[in-house]
């Protein structure tokens, strides 16, 4: 059994066999890899926001006008994910009963985590008995974005709408998915949207936490916005020259300890080819103060070609082509591959998805 096994491991090293591996299973991180990109899956949470209900109205001791709010984006100035920042022109709009609220009261409407750089004065008409207020605006903003399987990232946009000024017994928003829209003219590079929805309710904040008297509520309307990468070129760009890198370097073990110079050559380059390209994935990365998933590739990568490089040493030292240590090669260099296999796998669909 040992003889079978001695020659298994002595004939999987050999080049041909090497190059037959190399193709099994980057074929198998292909196939994760496109199935991971096809899977839509943003990390960021959806807004936390309260309902308004009959309960909760009762409870108030109010009468609430209903306001419908609704967005309509026209064209992104700036949309740069990685810096999480976003402008873009639109036109926001308010349809209302004017004899229960003012339009005063309405246009003292803001946004969450943003900066309204310029706000056109109402353009408004009578709508069956009712006011339609519409404001045409520039908006700059930013939202709470997830980067952890960057480049394989899928992001959820929040543009939040309130009015600080009213309380939620006084006014609610109302808003559906067909008062959101975007213009079909809208081009973003390398970004492609999937999908929008709205959420509306209300959001209270404690000024006391001692005493839960003390509460400011608001009412809310959230805009999201989904988007998927629409191309694979950053993808390539940051993990194919990690997988060349480290794959190219296991050819030696296909070498003979006599060939010490060209062993040694082929494991250190791995290493310091790894951290020199390291610098190019950071100017390229978020930049974040948690692990990125092209962090934890690079990281497993440098950690195998560390490993590879202490045996080259011990290779090479040994002189020898025994048995045991014959076997122990074929076996970290069969052992590599499984790993990437594996690793690949849990980094994409169990880590940060939580699946």
């Amino acid at each position: 059994m040992k003889k079978y096994i001695h020659r298994f491991f002595l004939k999987i090293v050999r080049p041909q066999y090497q190059v037959a591996m190399l193709i099994i299973t980057s074929i198998i991180v292909l196939l994760l890899g496109a199935r991971a990109v096809v899977l839509f899956n943003p990390l960021e949470p959806y807004p936390e926001i309260k309902s308004v209900t009959p309960e909760k109205i009762k409870e108030w001791g109010g009468d609430p006008v209903v306001v419908d709010v609704g967005l309509y984006i026209t064209n992104w100035h700036q949309f740069k994910i990685v810096e999480n920042i976003f402008v873009f022109d639109g036109v926001i709009w308010f349809e209302f009963d004017p004899a229960l609220i003012s339009l005063d009261t309405i246009e003292k409407f803001s946004f969450e985590k943003g900066e309204i750089l310029q706000k056109s004065e109402p353009s408004t008409k009578l709508i069956d008995g009712k006011l339609f207020s519409e404001y045409k605006i520039r908006l700059r903003f930013t939202s709470t974005l997830s980067h952890q399987l960057f480049p394989l990232d899928d992001h959820r946009i929040n543009i939040t709408v309130v009015n600080t000024y009213v309380t939620p017994s006084e006014m609610i928003f109302r808003s559906f998915k067909s008062d959101f829209a975007t213009s079909k003219k809208i081009f973003i590079p390398a970004w492609h949207e999937i999908d929008r929805e709205v959420r509306t309710g209300y959001e209270e904040e404690y000024i006391d936490k001692f005493d839960q008297r003390k509460v400011i509520r608001y009412p809310v309307s959230v805009f999201m916005l989904d988007f998927t990468r629409s191309g694979s070129r950053l993808i390539i760009l940051i993990f194919l020259p990690l997988f060349l890198i480290f794959f190219i370097s296991l050819f030696w073990f296909s070498f003979e300890p006599e060939n010490g110079r060209a062993i040694l050559t082929l494991a250190t380059s791995a290493v310091t080819s790894l951290i020199v390209y390291r610098f190019v994935i950071q100017g390229m990365s978020p930049k974040v103060g948690y692990f990125l998933l092209s962090d934890h590739i690079f990281t497993f990568f440098l950690a195998l070609a560390f490993i590879s490089f202490v045996f080259a040493l011990l290779w090479v030292r040994h002189g020898k082509k025994t048995p045991t240590m014959t076997t122990l090669r074929g076996l970290i260099f069969l052992s590599f591959h499984i790993i990437v296999i594996i690793l690949w796998y849990c980094l994409l669909f169990l880590w940060a998805r939580g699946i």
